[in-house]
């Protein structure tokens, strides 16, 4: 066998091997920025339930009020208003556990059409802390105004 198809057997070999390596190394870091980010998670998700139960202290009106929080599995919930103007926000983390994607619906009265606005935002690990990536996330707090916005519309 001419020593070139050799060389250039070897070089494809160790670019699979490299490849692979590679694949495993974002593997194991996926799953510990996941580790670290499902604490981060939950406390949004109560950070968000805790501002529903506050909303609905503020406005006890029954048309005001925003629907019990829901949540179907461990990585989605819902905050919903039925009374016109309804609102429904749904919010889902992605597979990795890194990115938030939101869809929030309005329906300013019956008959009328819905108007939707969809968003994402990412958590990142710097210096072994979980935050947001958006500069215009600081907080919790600062997600659950923009999810919960909709809802101060009457």
């Amino acid at each position: 066998m001419p020593n070139w198809i050799q060389e250039r057997a070897n070089d494809i070999r160790n670019a699979e091997k490299e490849k692979k390596a590679e694949f495993d190394r974002k593997a194991v870091a996926a799953s510990d920025l996941k580790s670290q980010l499902n604490p981060f998670w939950k406390e949004l998700v109560e950070v968000l339930n805790q501002s529903v139960r506050e909303f609905n202290l503020e406005f006890s009106e029954v048309n005001r009020r925003i629907d019990p929080f829901e949540k179907p599995d461990a990585y989605t919930f819902m905050i919903r208003r039925a009374a016109y103007p309804s609102v429904a926000v749904k919010v889902q983390l992605n597979n990795a556990g890194t990115t938030v994607q939101y869809l929030i619906s309005k329906t300013p009265k019956k008959g009328m059409n819905v108007v939707e606005k969809q968003g994402t935002f990412s958590y990142t690990v710097t210096d072994g802390r979980v935050g947001y990536s958006d500069p215009s996330f600081h907080s919790h707090d600062d997600v659950a105004k923009v999810l919960l916005d909709a809802f101060f519309e009457f």
